[in-house]
């Protein structure tokens, strides 16, 4: 069982774990499929906004008849998602007070997005967490992706610390796995959009929680 209290480093997600923001990713998807001249059923559309990441890319294809690769979709949805960041999102209950804590304790604070640069630094800035953070970083400045265990071994090497004193605070089931692998500490947070993953993310996570309120 992971314990939070000893950790020496706290890594979190952006969207859907410290920002509520994902929904707003998820409706993309279904603005990508209208913007080709497709309306999609309610079902449909309930279908996308549980769809994460690259397992669009088929499910677009499947459905749609809609061949795209997923730099061309992610482009498009963050050139969307920067005037949403730009109006600000709120946070997740008790995010900002849990960092807050947790830099009174020492503990270094890092986020890993998977969100470009861009984007992520100008919600960040928004949302008045970047002077919460001791390190930013995004997929494309480390390489890889969140799913791959070495993704957690260069993170760990970029601030110090060893992966067994880390703990990965996140909401997408794909990234919970990836750091689980990596031998991180894993702690689950619920979003409107992984309902439908959630017997998974318990089965994986040492912890999952609602609010960030729930910890010390």
């Amino acid at each position: 069982m992971v314990n939070t209290d000893t950790m020496k480093a706290a890594i979190f997600d952006m969207d859907g774990t410290l920002l509520d923001s994902m929904s707003e990713w998820r409706r993309l998807n279904g603005e990508f499929v209208r913007s080709r001249g497709i309306t999609p059923t309610q079902e449909q559309e309930a279908e996308m906004f549980s769809i994460s990441g690259t397992m669009l890319i088929p499910y677009l294809k499947e459905r749609f008849g809609i061949t795209s690769d997923f730099d061309t979709l992610c482009e498009a949805a963050c050139r969307a998602m920067e005037p949403v960041y730009a109006a600000g999102v709120s946070l997740k209950p008790g995010a900002a007070q849990y960092l807050r804590r947790l830099g009174e304790r020492g503990v270094k604070c890092v986020l890993a997005t998977a969100t470009p640069a861009r984007p992520a630094l100008i919600a960040l800035n928004k949302a008045g967490l970047v002077s919460r953070l001791d390190f930013i970083y995004s997929v494309d400045m480390i390489g890889g992706q969140k799913s791959d265990a070495d993704f957690y071994d260069r993170l760990c090497g970029l601030i110090g610390e060893r992966r067994e004193d880390c703990v990965m605070f996140e909401d997408s089931l794909y990234a919970m796995r990836g750091a689980r692998a990596a031998g991180l500490g894993v702690v689950g947070i619920t979003d409107r959009t992984n309902e439908r993953d959630r017997e998974a993310i318990r089965a994986v996570c040492d912890l999952v929680i609602d609010s960030f309120d729930e910890l010390a």
